[in-house]
């Protein structure tokens, strides 16, 4: 598909950099959050950069990035998600990396790894393609963060969408 919004100047620029050093057709990755977000047209502002992956690939990615990395690649948890996280700044913009995200359910158990290539869709941007986590993907994902507003936000977007 092609993207629908544009990202701000310096959010272009340390994403396509992301995308040479890191091909994401090579390695399994996505950009997430916001600038994922507004790539597929949900109109919010973008302040950072957040990329998801899966357990292997974060170590791979803060090799690559080992530069710009601000804090090392760790086991990070909070109320309802747990996952692997990293930290980059790169041209003053904060880039975070996400590995194997769980969620914890209503039981208070983990949910199971995320098969990331099955939420994973490519956007065609600047005239190169970036895999994004689908918008059903992030709306449900926001709602079991207890991130219900933004949630709400993605899914107006999808009912858009559909008209």
């Amino acid at each position: 598909m092609k993207a629908v919004l544009d990202l701000p100047e310096q959010h272009t620029t340390v994403t396509l950099l992301l995308i040479e050093r890191f091909d994401p057709s090579r390695n399994l990755w996505a950009l997430t959050g916001s600038a994922g977000l507004r790539l597929q047209g949900v109109n919010i502002p973008v302040h950072d950069l957040d990329l998801q992956t899966d357990a292997k690939t974060i170590f791979l990615l803060e090799e690559k990035l080992a530069e710009f990395m601000k804090v090392p690649v760790h086991v990070w948890e909070t109320e309802h998600t747990r996952s692997y996280h990293g930290q980059a700044e790169i041209d003053g913009l904060q880039v975070e990396l996400l590995g194997d995200i769980r969620h914890r359910g209503a039981d208070s158990s983990w949910d199971s790894q995320l098969n990331l290539e099955s939420v994973r869709v490519w956007v065609e941007w600047k005239h190169v393609r970036i895999p994004v986590l689908s918008l059903r993907y992030e709306a449900l994902a926001y709602e079991r963060m207890g991130r219900l507003q933004k949630a709400e936000i993605i899914r107006s977007t999808i009912r858009k969408e559909t008209l």
